[in-house]
Order: structure tokens, then C-alpha cells, then sequence
């Protein structure tokens, strides 16, 4: 598989006949069926809406959709509509879930329950999303801008790994990842620049595997061989980072904000860490976003589950 250079180019690796199923929380929301309606046209999922039956049918109706794309299963309330379409996922009756209309807190909580979630025992929530940026070559994968505000050294090795399967499926057989701090320099008294020294280290002893690992690197660095060159910098990443993995959620939802709303960038963004992929999107997000993050979260299950 050739490394997949643009969120379009992601269509074709989901179009199989192994079709995942989203269970989507609420379904009533009008944006998300938009989103929904076209991944099923592209035959990306297979669609199920769980919430109230007649305020789905009422939308669908409304859009001019055509309500045979979906299966709708009735739960009158946010509440039984999350648990049921996580139980879903759970028991392999959908291989993937999606919020709707929701409170984010409502739909984690039944992402996050320890007996009938989907968080295994140890486990890690992590944000993951995939950039597209005009003025960068490829994409680029960054963690973590929404889940985890100040993660530890343990946290970072997970939120790594994370990103270095989601490259995998994205066709990069040795992800280059840059571990973000404010300069080259380690020093102690920045702990983001000892953190990566040491999952640096932990990298070149085989600790973590399937990507060239290095850091502490400043933005530019990760990004620009130009100002590698400049600096003297040798790294194996020469800026050509595809994944970019920050000090903590400040830092990284600042790149991401200033990506998408300065520099044009498109996102498709799914939830890490959990036993099927969780699609966790914002009210502010585009239909666009919504539609990538589908795709992006079908891609996963595809590999996971289809061994596509």
C-alpha cells in the first residue's frame, strides 16, 4: 500500500466489501446524518442511528434523504441512546461509534463505563487527528489536542503508539515522529525536552517500535529541512515529520486551531485507546470534518477487524 497522501486518497482504502458498521449516539442531529448519509453513498459504513425514531425520520425527511441508507434503532433519551449504541459496539454488532446529538460528557461517560464500556482494563483515551495542510507535502499526524491536558512520560509512550498505528493505516510503514518541545536542547528544568530524550532513548533500544522516533525538536525543526539545514540540526526526522506529538493539550490545540482556521488545513479526527474506534467530533467542526473522521475511524476498523 502507497502511502496515502491526502484525506481524499483515504476513500479507496475503506471502499471493500468488508463494509464497517457505525453506531452512531443520538442520530438525530442534522449535520452528522449529512456526513453519514454520504460516507453510506460511498459504501465507506453501514449506518445505524440510535435515538428517538420520529426526531431522526423528522430530520431525514427534512434534508431530502433517502432513509432507506440507515437502520434506526429507538431510544427515547441521550442518555439510553449512548449506552445503546456503545452496547453495540461492544457485542460486534457495529464496529465503530460516532457522537450525534449528544453532550460530549453523556456519550464519554458511556465510552468511559468500566463494566459496559469501551475502555479495556489499563487503558488510555487519547485525541488523534490527521492533518491536511496546503503548505505541507503529506499528511500529518497530531496528538494530543483534546483528551489529555498535561500527559506524563507513560501517557506519551501510549499517545505515541496511538499515532503510530493510525500511520500505519494510513499506509506509512515507518512513520517519521517528532517528540515537540521549544528547542533541540535538553534541559531540566523543561520537562517536555526530558520526556522526549527519554522515549527517544527508549525507541533506539527497540522499547517502542515501527516509526524513527526523535526529539526534543522545536516546530520548525519538525517541520522545515530548510530549518534543520539552518540550525546544523541532524536528526533522522529532517523535518519531515508525520507525526507530531506535543508537550501537552495547550501546544497541540493551538497548532490545531491555527492549522484549520489560518492555514486552511481539513481534519479528520477519532478517539485512541479504546476496543473499537470512537468518532468524538466538535459542534464547531465543518461536515467535512465530520465526513474525513468517518472515514478515517472506517479505515481503522477495516484494518483491525477485516485485516484490510
Amino acid at each position: 500500500m502507497k502511502p496515502i497522501l491526502k484525506l481524499t486518497d483515504l476513500f479507496e482504502t475503506v471502499k471493500t466489501d468488508a463494509t464497517p458498521t457505525v453506531a452512531v449516539a443520538s442520530g438525530e442531529d442534522p449535520d452528522t446524518i449529512l456526513a453519514i448519509a454520504r460516507a453510506v453513498k460511498e459504501n465507506i459504513v453501514k449506518a445505524l442511528l440510535v435515538g428517538n425514531k420520529k426526531a431522526i425520520e423528522k430530520v431525514i425527511q427534512e434534508k431530502g434523504i433517502d432513509g432507506a441508507l440507515f437502520q434506526i434503532a429507538h431510544k427515547p433519551d441521550d442518555v439510553s441512546a449512548a449506552k445503546e449504541a456503545v452496547r453495540l459496539v461492544r457485542e460486534k454488532q457495529a464496529d465503530m461509534l460516532m457522537k450525534g446529538l449528544v453532550k460530549t460528557t453523556t456519550y464519554m461517560k458511556a465510552v468511559l463505563d468500566k463494566k459496559e464500556g469501551l475502555l479495556p482494563k489499563g487503558g488510555l483515551l487519547s485525541h488523534i487527528a490527521v492533518m491536511e495542510i496546503p503548505a505541507y507535502p503529506k499528511l500529518i499526524i497530531v496528538s494530543d489536542a483534546a483528551i489529555i491536558p498535561e500527559p506524563d512520560l507513560d501517557e506519551k509512550v501510549k499517545i505515541l503508539e496511538y499515532a503510530i498505528e493510525v500511520a500505519h493505516a494510513l499506509g506509512i510503514e515507518l512513520p517519521k515522529a517528532a517528540l515537540v518541545s521549544a528547542t533541540e536542547t535538553i534541559s531540566f528544568k523543561v520537562q517536555s525536552s526530558v520526556d522526549a530524550a527519554v522515549i527517544t532513548a527508549m525507541t533506539q533500544r527497540k522499547q517502542i517500535k515501527g516509526a524513527i522516533v526523535d526529539g526534543p525538536l522545536a516546530l520548525d525543526v519538525s517541520l522545515s529541512k530548510e530549518h534543520c539545514k539552518i540550525k546544523g540540526l541532524e536528526s533522522p526526522i529532517n523535518g519531515e515529520s508525520d507525526i507530531l506529538i506535543f508537550p501537552n493539550i495547550e501546544t497541540a490545540n493551538t497548532f490545531y486551531k491555527c492549522a484549520t482556521l489560518l492555514a486552511q488545513g481539513t481534519a479528520a479526527a477519532m478517539v485512541a485507546g479504546t476496543t473499537a474506534p470512537v468518532v468524538l467530533t466538535s459542534r464547531a467542526d465543518s461536515d467535512e470534518t465530520k465526513f474525513y473522521s468517518i472515514v478515517l475511524a472506517a479505515r481503522i476498523a477495516t484494518r483491525r477487524f477485516f485485516k484490510s
